[in-house]
């Protein structure tokens, strides 16, 4: 596909990748000076950097580039980290994001104090990097890592530019082609459980997560069936590990369903859901309203019905006028 280069600083293409800028082998005619901010035009890229000594692509853009001595040429070896890809179609990109300063790293086990700097990229809080490809079990590293390739190798203060590093996911996020991700959203404060048996306050602080009303988790996987957990419990493993206070951030919570609002790719809109086996609650609070109350109160949460609860909700009152008429009935032909 069809992209533009983007150079972010002042950099040489050359004609022999093996060669330094200033190597006198390296003649006039076989170098382009790139300044920074230029953009270029690109017909194809091979990305095989391994082919070119790790830290350089073979570009052939669509018009050739004349150095400053010689003929033009369309073929030229750019050093990748002072280059970047445009994608004309970058809606699809996904972007990973450092919501804080963090360290990436080739061994996930190792604490960053403890690595060469040939092994370690520091990333400033909010600088953005485009994905190849992403390993998101982090049980498998730690955890509380994921192993990520980006689209153009990240260049350490010392060694060569390396594409493959681990990051550490609480302190990044992803962006870019989401919206079709379902979410989670809390409706009120609530506690994601480790375990969902136990009362928030009896669980050890590693164990639970204190959630506030109005944030929104992306989903990996969900477990709706909350007969399994107590009946209000759905079982959820989000998209990026939770870190509670204390311990390892953890994927897999259990969620208490009357307090969080699932929203997928079809129903992103003010709409709720909530699950079929809030029925039973629903039902109890139109009892006590019915049973309380000349009148019956509008439920305020009614959009979160789903199509049969609708249908149970018009039975319940419409069973209940029928039987309040019935009984009026009888105590009008048989006084006390």
């Amino acid at each position: 596909m069809p992209s533009t280069l983007r150079v972010r600083t002042n950099t040489v293409f050359k004609q022999d990748w093996r060669l330094q800028s200033n190597d006198p082998q390296l003649q006039e005619q076989d170098k382009y000076l790139a300044k920074a901010g230029q953009q270029l035009r690109v017909s194809s890229i091979d990305r095989n950097t391994q082919k070119y000594g790790g830290d350089y692509w073979l570009v052939t853009f669509e018009q050739p580039l004349q150095p400053t001595q010689g003929k033009p040429k369309i073929n030229w070896y750019v050093y990748v980290p002072h280059v970047e890809e445009l994608s004309v179609d970058s809606s699809s990109s996904v972007i990973l994001r450092a919501r804080t300063s963090t360290t990436f790293k080739q061994d996930w086990r190792a604490q960053s104090s403890n690595l060469g700097q040939q092994d370690k990229y520091a990333a400033r809080a909010g600088e953005q990097f485009r994905v190849s490809s992403i390993d998101r079990n982090a049980q498998i590293y730690g955890g509380d890592h994921w192993k990520v390739t980006f689209e153009q190798p990240l260049q350490p203060s010392q060694g060569k530019a390396k594409s493959t590093w681990f990051v550490y996911v609480p302190q990044v996020e992803l962006l870019g082609n989401t919206v079709t991700s379902p979410t989670i959203r809390a409706t009120t404060n609530t506690t994601f459980k480790q375990d969902w048996r136990a009362q928030t306050s009896n669980l050890a602080e590693q164990d639970k997560f204190a959630v506030k009303a109005g944030q929104q988790f992306r989903v990996s996987s969900i477990d709706r069936n909350a007969q399994r957990y107590g009946g209000d419990h759905w079982k959820v493993t989000f998209a990026q590990p939770l870190q509670p206070n204390q311990g390892q951030a953890k994927s897999t919570w259990y969620v208490y369903v009357p307090h969080i609002v699932y929203e997928s790719s079809a129903l992103r809109s003010d709409r709720n859901i909530a699950p079929g086996s809030s029925n039973k609650y629903i039902t109890q609070k139109i009892l006590q309203q019915i049973n309380g109350s000349p009148s019956i109160e509008a439920v305020t949460n009614v959009s979160l019905l789903c199509p049969s609860s609708l249908l149970l909700l018009c039975f319940v009152c419409t069973s209940a006028v029928r039987l309040k008429n019935y009984l009026k009935t009888i105590l009008f032909h048989f006084p006390r």
